[in-house]
């Protein structure tokens, strides 16, 4: 595809090229340029050439394009750095919420194990119990 991309811009400024050389007369006839509003007295510019007319005019639309394209550039940049500050806040959040778990899941397994032993001394004290109970029938 690069290929291709560089194929068509030699392409291009070969046209463009040709062009100028072929109208190269008509490209140095002084054009001058005229601004006459009502409330101001009208102006002039000096002669010059239509190729540098159109030189300036190309230098400047490239200047109004890398304007541009540097703001979005600048909003984009802008968007990715309070994406990430969201991301490190979430992030710390999901930490926070994750010990908070741990330390809940450890307390819920102590309480398990404390409720699993004394249910189980009671079981003993019930079957002891029971046994006394069976001895004193006896």
């Amino acid at each position: 595809m690069r290929y291709i991309k560089v194929f068509l811009l030699v392409l291009v400024f070969f046209f463009v090229m040709m062009f100028f050389v072929q109208n190269q007369g008509s490209f140095s006839d002084p054009v001058v340029l005229r601004l006459d509003l009502l409330f101001l007295t009208p102006m002039e510019s000096i002669p010059m050439p239509l190729y540098s007319l159109m030189l300036i005019c190309f230098a400047l639309g490239a200047l109004m394009v890398l304007l541009m394209l540097m703001w979005d550039r600048m909003t984009a940049t802008g968007c990715l750095a309070g994406a990430r500050r969201r991301i490190t806040s979430l992030e710390k959040q999901l930490k926070a919420a994750q010990e908070a778990a741990a330390s809940e899941k450890e307390k819920l397994l102590a309480e398990k194990a404390e409720l699993q032993a004394s249910l189980e001394a009671a079981e003993r004290r019930a079957a002891q119990a029971g046994a006394s109970s069976l001895d004193s029938l006896d």
